[in-house]
């Protein structure tokens, strides 16, 4: 994917498989054909301000921000568009019950709203009155939708990551992307997070074999994902073309 010299719009002639696209990503979204994505997972900016609890050794010349994206809930009707144009049918959104209701309102308007995931983090998170000890994933469809596991419950227990971890203030476990990426797709399929921080995304896909778009604002998170999937052990089998 090139940005047009004059317009520095994106332009696109094919799919930017297994990327990490440095740029808005409403434009980007723009550039992707209709009915072109398998899975759209991605866990947006909600609002509320979080920062680091502490700075991590991993690239620590590289300043961690904060969810500090005030302006997405604004834009959500666009996203929403965006994504039901370029989705096949699924799709997972994390937020948490600050913003459940502005994402499910602005999702009900072209998906239809299939049921509330809940990670369940093991942990609490921070605050003295009730502590959160979890976070909520929309699972929006454009049409019926099954997961691979008839028996699994909504409440997905993974232990969230230690904060002397974090390489994102909102990172989540791999290990809950795989799953919600597993039950979800096929082998070779393709995945997008529009919403792509350190690369988690991009990371389960690597490990599942599927294909992937990713798509950051950030020029520092860009560089973290690629360098967290550059650090992936190759595996004998391929992928999109290319050795995992």
């Amino acid at each position: 994917m090139d940005r047009d010299a004059e317009s520095g719009e994106f332009k696109v002639s094919e799919l930017p498989i297994n990327q990490i696209i440095c740029g808005d990503c409403i434009q980007v979204l723009n550039t992707l054909p209709d009915n072109s994505i398998d899975l759209i997972v991605t866990d947006p900016p909600y609002g509320i301000n979080l920062t680091p609890q502490r700075q991590t050794s991993a690239f620590k010349d590289i300043k961690i921000a904060g969810d500090t994206n005030n302006n997405l809930l604004t834009m959500l009707p666009t996203i929403v568009d965006a994504f039901y144009r370029i989705a096949k049918n699924v799709v997972y959104v994390f937020c948490n019950w600050q913003s459940w209701d502005k994402f499910y309102c602005a999702f009900e308007q072209r998906f239809k709203i299939l049921n509330c995931l809940v990670w369940n983090k093991q942990q609490f998170g921070l605050g003295w009155n009730f502590r959160p000890i979890h976070e909520f994933i929309l699972l929006a469809t454009k049409t019926t939708f099954t997961t691979k596991s008839h028996n699994r419950s909504n409440v997905l227990e993974f232990q969230r990551i230690a904060p002397q971890q974090l390489l994102h203030v909102a990172q989540k476990p791999v290990e809950l992307l795989e799953l919600l990426i597993e039950e979800s797709t096929n082998e070779g399929d393709l995945v997008l997070d529009p919403f792509v921080g350190s690369g988690t995304t991009a990371v389960a896909c690597r490990l599942l074999n599927r294909d992937y778009i990713g798509i950051e604002i950030s020029e520092e998170y860009c560089k973290i994902a690629e360098a967290r999937l550059k650090n992936i052990p190759q595996r004998l089998e391929t992928f999109g073309g290319a050795t995992a």
